[in-house]
C-alpha cells in the first residue's frame, strides 16, 4: 500500500531501510512485524475512509499522523526554549569531573527545508519541528556543567599606560570632573609637607604610612650602613590638612628621605616541624635580617625632573660584586689607568664596563639614586 507509518528516530525496526535519516515501512511489513502498528493502520483507516489495502490518491498529499501512535511521541510537538545552558560571550563551561559521558559527535545544525535536499520534507511537518527535532538529539544539563574559563579583558600594555596623579584641594570638592596631575605654578609655594603623611613602598611587598620622624622596619637593604641617607620614590599618596595627592600607580614628583638607623635581626621566630609516623619533630629559630630607617623628610616637587639620573658605575669590580662590608683600605687607592682620551678611569673598565648583567643589578646593592619597586613604572627589579 502506499501510506506510510512515521516512525520516532530513536526505534529500530531490524532490517529496515532507512530515508534521509527517518524510519519508514509500509503497511503490509508493519502488520506482519507489529502488530501495533497493524493496529494504528487499521484505525486510520477508519478514519480516513481508506481500505485496509487501499492508499492515498494519486498527487494527494499524506494525512497528518494523530498526536500518538502506540504511545511514541508524534510529529508535532510544542515549541520550547532549552534554559540554562544559554551562556554569556564571556564565559565557557565544561563537563565536571563527577559526570563520565561517552564520546559522541556535536550536535549538527538543521538545513533549510529548501537547501536539504537529501531529507524527504513530507515526512516533517514545519520547519520548527526539525529544529526541535536536532534540538533534542543531545542533551546539555547545567546541574553537570563547571566553570572552565571566564574570560577578563585584557590589560592596557600597549602602549603602556602613563604614569600620573590626581593633585585635589580639599577646599574644591566635592569635584565633578578630572583632577590635573600637579597644581598650579603659583600654588608650588604653597605645598607645605613639613606635617604631611605618605604611604610609601620599602620593598615589593611592604607599604608605610609614615609622617616626618617616624621608625620604619623594613627589609634588608644590601650595603647600606648606619646613618646612610636614603631615599625611596615608589610614593602612593601623600596628604595634609590642605590637599591630597593620589597616585595612579604612584605620584612621580614625591619621594621619601629617610636615614638608616641601623642593620640589625628580628626577635626569633619558633617554627615546629612534625611529621607523622616517623618519629620526626624539631623546633627550628629564625631570625629576620631587617633595617631601620628614620624618615627624614617628604618631598613635592612638581617642578622637577620625576626621571632618575643613571646609575655611577663602580669604580671596580669588587665594589660591585662583593658579599662583604668593604675595609677602608679596599674603598681607597683605586687603580686608575688613561683611557681612549686619555682621561682616567678605572683599570677595572678594561674588562668590565659597569654595565648591568641582569636588570635590577644596581638597584639591589643600593646603587641607583632612589629605590623604585612595584607597582612604579620605573622599577628595574626583576623580582616580583
Amino acid at each position: 500500500s502506499g501510506l506510510r507509518l512515521y516512525v520516532p528516530p530513536r526505534q529500530h525496526f531490524p532490517g529496515r531501510g532507512q530515508c534521509g535519516g527517518m524510519w519508514a515501512c509500509n503497511a503490509a511489513t508493519a502488520s506482519s512485524r507489529r502488530p501495533l502498528a497493524a493496529a494504528a493502520l487499521g484505525v486510520l483507516g477508519r478514519l480516513g475512509g481508506l481500505g485496509a489495502g487501499a492508499g492515498p490518491a494519486p498527487g494527494a498529499l499524506p494525512m497528518p499522523l494523530p498526536a500518538t501512535i502506540g504511545g511514541a511521541r508524534s510529529v508535532t510537538r510544542q515549541a520550547m526554549k532549552v534554559s540554562g545552558n544559554v551562556l554569556g560571550h564571556k564565559m565557557e563551561v565544561i563537563y565536571g569531573q563527577h559526570s563520565k559521558r561517552r564520546p559522541q559527535a556535536p550536535p549538527k545544525i538543521p538545513k533549510h527545508p529548501m537547501l536539504d535536499i537529501d531529507q524527504n520534507m513530507n515526512e516533517v511537518l514545519t520547519y520548527g519541528d526539525l529544529k526541535l527535532r536536532w534540538q533534542h538529539t543531545f542533551k546539555f544539563s547545567p546541574s553537570k556543567m563547571k566553570v572552565a574559563r571566564v574570560w577578563k579583558p585584557q590589560p592596557n600594555t600597549s602602549p603602556p599606560v602613563k604614569p600620573t596623579c590626581a593633585f585635589i584641594w580639599h577646599r574644591e570638592m566635592p569635584h565633578r570632573s578630572p583632577m590635573p596631575e600637579a597644581p598650579k605654578p603659583e600654588d608650588f609655594s604653597k605645598l607645605d609637607t613639613s606635617k604631611a603623611f605618605a604611604v610609601f613602598k620599602s620593598g615589593v611587598m611592604h607599604q608605610h604610612k609614615v609622617t616626618v620622624g617616624d621608625l620604619v622596619q623594613c627589609e634588608k637593604l644590601h650595603r647600606r650602613e648606619a646613618g646612610e641617607k636614603i631615599v625611596f620614590g615608589t610614593v602612593l599618596l601623600v596628604g595634609t590638612k590642605k590637599f591630597t595627592v593620589i597616585g595612579k600607580p604612584t605620584v612621580p614628583y614625591a619621594k621619601v628621605h629617610a636615614t638608616v638607623e641601623q642593620q640589625t635581626l628580628t626577635k626569633e621566630m619558633l617554627t615546629y616541624h612534625y611529621l607523622p609516623r616517623k618519629r620526626q619533630s624539631r623546633f627550628l629559630r629564625r631570625r629576620q635580617y631587617v633595617t631601620m630607617v628614620r624618615i627624614d623628610k617628604i618631598v613635592l616637587d612638581p617642578a622637577a625632573d620625576s626621571m632618575d639620573p643613571p646609575p655611577p658605575k663602580p669604580l671596580r669590580l669588587l665594589d660591585l660584586w662583593a658579599n662583604r662590608w668593604l675595609d677602608p683600605a679596599e674603598t681607597a687607592h683605586v687603580e686608575m689607568v688613561a683611557g681612549p682620551d686619555n682621561s682616567l678611569v678605572p683599570k677595572a673598565a678594561e674588562i668590565y664596563d659597569g654595565s648591568e648583567h641582569q636588570p635590577g643589578t644596581y638597584h639591589r646593592r643600593g646603587l641607583t639614586s632612589c629605590y623604585r619597586f612595584w607597582p612604579d613604572p620605573r622599577h628595574t627589579h626583576w623580582r616580583m
